[in-house]
């Protein structure tokens, strides 16, 4: 056990030399933000490549990493909503993991940690409003599979989006028609909706 851990050391420092300038900032990046030493860079380097403009190259992009990291990411919130929150209801578990993993957060997540920047891209290319958070799911696919689920729950709730993230988005209105029909609902009023433009 300890030569296969001196061993892969050994790899991993030899493969390091071999970077160029460019993949060793990114590698440093990536490691600076999720607070350990990367074992796979080209799970990361796909995880920050966008989709090639050219069709006669059909490069791996974010995208199916950006599907991993989805399921991961929600399967890692509602775990931990379910063990903070003992004797919330489905209701509210449901809210709150609705604020968290929504588009909105997770671009500011992903802008406050600078993650377009780290962007493989053609300088030509427009980014959607939605990269910031496309990215962070992509950076937690990435994680999952460089790592296992253990870790990687570890690292985003640790590092990536910590409690106490979580804890200011509690009191948060996320939709207040939802929040009025469940008030409606409660106090067995009814609601008229008239329409007033098309």
């Amino acid at each position: 056990m300890e030569f296969q851990k001196l061993f892969s050391k050994f790899l991993i420092k030899n493969k390091t030399n071999k970077l160029t300038d460019q993949q060793y900032q990114f590698q440093k990046e990536i490691s600076k933000i999720v607070g350990y030493n990367i074992h796979n860079l080209d799970i990361f380097k796909e995880a920050f490549s966008l989709k090639s403009s050219s069709k006669i190259t059909e490069k791996k992009n974010y995208e199916r990493l950006e599907f991993l990291g989805d399921s991961v990411l929600g399967s890692i919130i509602a775990c931990h909503l379910f063990m903070t929150y003992p004797d919330a209801n489905e209701g509210f578990l449901t809210q709150m993991k609705s604020k968290i993993v929504n588009r909105k957060n997770l671009n500011k997540l992903g802008d406050e940690l600078q993650l377009p920047k780290l962007l493989y891209a053609d300088n030509n290319v427009t980014l959607s409003e939605n990269i910031a958070g496309n990215l962070l799911e992509s950076l937690v696919g990435a994680l999952f599979l460089d790592t296992d689920y253990e870790n990687c729950k570890k690292i985003v709730l640790e590092r990536l989006l910590p409690p106490s993230e979580i804890n200011k988005l509690e009191n948060k209105i996320v939709s207040y028609k939802g929040l009025l029909l469940e008030w409606s609902q409660k106090t067995k009023h009814t609601i008229k909706y008239e329409t007033c433009e098309e």
